[in-house]
Parts: structure tokens; C-alpha cells; sequence
């Protein structure tokens, strides 16, 4: 009997076959990957060891986020189940990699964010250069859909960067698109703000999609070519090449249609939809999201249908076919309480999966304080810049800097603190991550109009501040934070959005002998839960 060896063990040559019959298709036919995954997962759990189970199962869940099935959250569950077992920290990695990038595909930002997280925690400890590009670019996703464009930009450039130091091509196709997607993204939002947008951020994009296809097509990565042709007809639009975008959509089906990438596909026929309205070509348009419709219906989950049927009966009404725009438009509102009662079902399938991935795991970084994960969370980031481009503050790594230089021989008169505004995730989700933004910047402005000359404060990530207060001997600390938190207390908030309404709480220590950064936050952290649990809107010292 013939065997081939994988890792350290051999397997039977049927086994071995579906092997690698999974490794040829798995970049370019994952609906045939999916069926030879589960085939070789049923004869791994009768010959095979933990190490490859956890493989399967990881990529397994993998294949299916694609095609965003729930049920992909069950095999990373397995997968990580496995990876315990056999003690295989890289492919816990890669399961926790792939379970960010699931949440991303339902939604959920702040699970994909704690997720990304977690695997750079443990690719720390592994120091594993591959991987690690691969889980910064997911984290940039994280960023460009929570319309965080700019940090989002700077993470993909870094990720670009160290796959061209590996020549990892496969990682540039990905990095390359991401950052054009977001460079688009973030014109249009500039836009349609009224601020100013440069066209060269329209030149970059193109050029980095065209680099993206190039990357993809020598990987073989046929996913990847579908999405970087879709951003780069995004950017050809908003430069005002119609014609050519349109090219370059129809030219990608027909070269890259029918290898089981269906929604991706079904994406670029609703942008070739809109695309042929705005070049007023109604009739070709309303062709081309009829055809949309009709493969997403049979599909069964794509997650545009809603916004494809809305833009369908839309231009059907400027054709004046006003039955037609009034059926489809029947259509999209019994789609879109449909959708609901999907997300309703797929959240609660989502949420039952997150909570027996907590059990299989019983990780130590689960309890690990929330000052240690900021500091792990930033230093891998490598962030080089010392400004935050929100707020104008000064970020983490200024921070570190300048505490190094005043804990170097200073005993006294140092007072430290942390400050967190105050339900700040009600600010978004209330009136919309562009008031949080604002809000941001205004808590920024009335921090530094508070502070004295030598002090200084820094946004630490998201809505956490820290603040040094130099001179400030322990008894005065107290009230000197009063003083800031007061000032913003009683802004006018309203000019924002009527009704606004922000506060912040603090936690305060003071230098001690021998003291550093880590020591002094987590004093301060520690004296900021206090705060929060007192009711918020409040200072309270370690």
C-alpha cells in the first residue's frame, strides 16, 4: 500500500489523494473543496491524529464562511477543540484567524476584533513572521468596515510591506486590494462630507488593484481576482471612467464566472447594474439586476439582495414602468423582513457557537487585564506615527516614549490617569459612528484646552484616554481631573446632535517610587472600573 507523509505521520493512499486533491482546489473551487473536506475528515477520524482533524475541521469552516454558512462557526469549534488537544499553537492561530474572519462575514466587528486580538497574542509567542501578515490584514478589514479608513489604510500598507519582505504573493493580492478598497471608501466619504478629496487617493487605488490581480492571478487565488477587479472598477467609476470600469467588470466574468465563487460574482453584477445606471443605460441596467436577482434568489443567503431589489424598483421607476418598480419593490420589502428573521436566526446560531467556543477554550488570556491586552494590542500594531489622526493627540507609542523620559529619575509629582467616556458605543449606535468621531474630537479639544503647559494627554484606542499631569502633587490630582471632566460635562453637546449628551469617568494614581508605565496603568485602570461601577461621570483614585 503506497503512503505519503504529512507532518509527522503517513496516511493510506486514499486518504492521501484527498489530500492533496484539497490542496489543488481549495484557492480556486471551494464549493467542490467542501465535499472533499468532509470526505476527509471522516477518514481522519479513523486513521488520522488530532493535529490534521484540526485542519480539516479549520479549513473546513473556512470554506464555508465563503459561502457564509453558519455552520462554519461549528468546524472552527471542532478545529480548536483539536488544536487544545494536540497543543498545536500555529493552527490555533490559523482557527482563531479564520473565526475573526467569520465574525467579519456576520457583522459582528467587536467579536472579529477580539479575535484578531487573541491570534496576535499567541503569534507573539510563537514569533511566526508568515501568519502574521495574513491576521493584520484581517484586522484592517475590521477597521474599513467600521468605516475606520485611515487606520484601516496604515495597517493594510504595514501588512503589504511584510509580505513583500517574505515575498508572500498571496498576501500582497490580499493586502494590495484592502488598501485600495479602503483608499475608495475613504474618498467617497470625504465626498460626500463636503471636505476635500484628492483624485491621487483614486490614482493609488487603481494601482494598487491592478497590482492586487496581478499577485492573485500568479497565486491562483481566484476569489481574490473577482473582489480586486469589482475595487478596481469602484475606483474607475469615481474617476469618471465609466466605460472602462464597465470593461473591466464584464471582461472578469467572463473570465473568472462559474468556479463557485457565486456571491463575489453576484457583486459585480449589481455594481455593473449600477454602474449602467449611472451611465443612464436603464434598460441594460435593469437586465443586468433582473439577471442578479434571479442567481441571488437561487443562492438563498447572498446579503446585498435587499440593496439589489431596492435598486432595481428604482430604476424601473425612472423607466416609468411603475408596476414593475411597484412588484419588485413588494418584493424587496418582504426580502428585507425575511433578511431580519435570517439575521435573528444566524445571530442566535452565531451567538450558541460563541458561547462554546468560551468553554473549549478556558484560556488564560481570557482573563488577562484589560491593560495587557491594549499594550499587546498596540505593540503589535508597530505603530510609527506618534499623533493620533482623529483627535490630533498624541497616540500610545508618544506616550510610552515620554513616560520613559519622565520616570527616569522623577520620584514625585507625576499624577497619572485613564479616562474612558462614558457609553460611548450608545453614541454610535444612537446617532452614528460619524457623531462618535466628532464626539472624539471634541473630548480631545477640551482635554488639551484644560491641560498646563508640561502636561499632556494621549488617545490610547478607542474612546480611552490618558493623561499626565505634571507638578501635581497626590492631594491635588483629584481635583485637577475634576476639572477636565466638568469641562466636559457641561459642553454643549447638542451642536453635534441634538440631544447628546457626554460624560467621562476617570482613574487617578500618583508616581511611586520605582515606578513604570505598566504599573501606573493598571493602578489607574483599576481606579477607572471603580468609577464605572460608582455610577460613571466620576473620579476615583487608586
Amino acid at each position: 500500500m503506497s503512503h505519503q507523509s504529512i507532518g509527522n505521520l503517513q496516511y493510506d493512499s486514499a486518504l492521501s489523494r484527498l489530500l492533496a486533491d484539497i490542496e489543488a482546489a481549495i484557492d480556486s473551487r471551494p464549493d467542490q473543496t467542501i465535499g472533499l473536506l468532509e470526505q476527509a475528515v471522516r477518514l481522519a477520524e479513523q486513521e488520522g491524529g488530532l493535529r490534521l482533524l484540526s485542519e480539516l475541521y479549520c479549513k473546513l469552516g473556512n470554506c464555508r464562511i465563503i459561502f457564509h454558512d453558519p455552520m462554519g462557526m461549528r468546524d472552527f469549534e471542532a478545529a480548536l477543540e483539536y488544536a487544545e488537544q494536540s497543543k498545536s499553537l500555529d493552527l490555533k492561530v490559523d482557527i482563531l484567524h479564520g473565526l475573526a474572519r467569520a465574525f467579519i462575514a456576520f457583522g459582528d466587528t467587536n467579536s472579529a476584533l477580539e479575535y484578531c486580538e487573541k491570534a496576535i497574542a499567541l503569534l507573539r509567542q510563537i514569533d511566526d513572521q508568515q501568519r502574521y501578515p495574513h491576521v493584520l490584514i484581517t484586522l484592517g478589514v475590521v477597521f474599513l468596515f467600521t468605516h475606520q479608513f485611515e487606520r484601516g489604510i496604515e495597517i493594510f500598507r504595514d501588512a503589504a510591506a511584510l509580505c513583500q519582505s517574505i515575498a508572500d504573493k498571496g498576501g500582497l493580492a490580499r493586502s494590495m486590494n484592502n488598501w485600495a478598497d479602503s483608499l475608495v471608501s475613504l474618498y467617497e466619504e470625504l465626498r460626500e462630507a463636503g471636505k476635500a478629496a484628492e483624485v491621487g487617493m483614486l490614482d493609488d487605488a487603481i494601482n494598487f488593484a491592478r497590482q492586487s490581480l496581478v499577485y492573485a492571478h500568479e497565486s491562483g487565488m481566484v476569489r481574490i481576482q473577482l473582489m480586486a477587479n469589482e475595487t478596481l472598477a469602484h475606483a474607475l467609476e469615481e474617476r469618471g471612467e465609466y466605460s472602462q470600469a464597465l470593461q473591466q467588470l464584464e471582461s472578469s466574468l467572463h473570465e473568472l464566472s462559474g468556479l463557485g465563487f457565486t456571491k463575489e460574482e453576484l457583486d459585480i453584477k449589481v455594481r455593473i447594474g449600477a454602474l449602467l445606471i449611472r451611465m443612464d443605460k436603464i434598460p441594460e441596467a435593469i437586465n443586468s439586476l433582473v439577471e442578479a436577482r434571479d442567481v441571488a434568489l437561487r443562492l438563498g443567503n447572498y446579503p446585498h439582495l435587499s440593496d439589489l431589489l431596492k435598486m432595481m424598483s428604482s430604476a424601473q421607476e425612472s423607466c416609468k414602468d411603475f408596476a414593475a418598480a411597484l412588484t419588485v419593490y413588494k418584493e424587496f420589502h418582504a426580502v428585507t423582513l425575511k433578511s431580519r428573521d435570517q439575521r435573528a436566526q444566524i445571530s442566535a446560531q452565531i451567538f450558541a457557537a460563541k458561547m462554546d467556543l468560551e468553554r473549549v477554550q478556558q484560556e488564560a488570556e481570557a482573563h488577562k487585564s484589560r491593560v495587557n491586552q491594549l499594550e499587546d494590542f498596540n505593540r503589535t500594531l508597530r505603530v510609527q506615527v506618534h499623533e493620533d489622526m482623529l483627535t490630533g493627540l498624541p497616540n500610545r507609542r508618544a506616550l510610552e516614549d515620554q513616560m520613559e523620559q519622565r520616570l527616569t529619575g522623577r520620584t514625585t509629582n507625576i499624577t497619572f490617569a485613564m479616562a474612558d467616556i462614558d457609553f460611548f458605543k450608545q453614541v454610535n449606535d444612537t446617532h452614528s459612528h460619524l457623531v462618535g468621531d466628532d464626539v472624539l474630537r471634541h473630548v480631545g479639544a477640551l482635554i488639551r484646552s484644560c491641560l498646563r503647559s508640561g502636561d499632556m494627554a494621549a488617545r490610547i484606542g478607542g474612546e480611552e484616554f490618558a493623561l499626565v499631569l505634571d507638578r501635581t502633587k497626590e492631594a491635588r490630582s483629584v481635583e485637577a481631573c475634576n476639572r477636565i471632566r466638568k469641562a466636559i460635562e457641561n459642553y454643549d453637546w447638542g451642536v453635534i446632535a441634538p440631544g447628546l449628551r457626554v460624560t467621562m469617568s476617570f482613574g487617578v494614581t500618583h508616581i511611586q517610587t520605582g515606578d513604570d508605565l505598566k504599573g501606573m496603568m493598571t493602578r489607574a485602570d483599576s481606579a477607572l472600573y471603580r468609577a464605572k461601577r460608582n455610577g460613571r461621570n466620576r473620579v476615583e483614585k487608586a
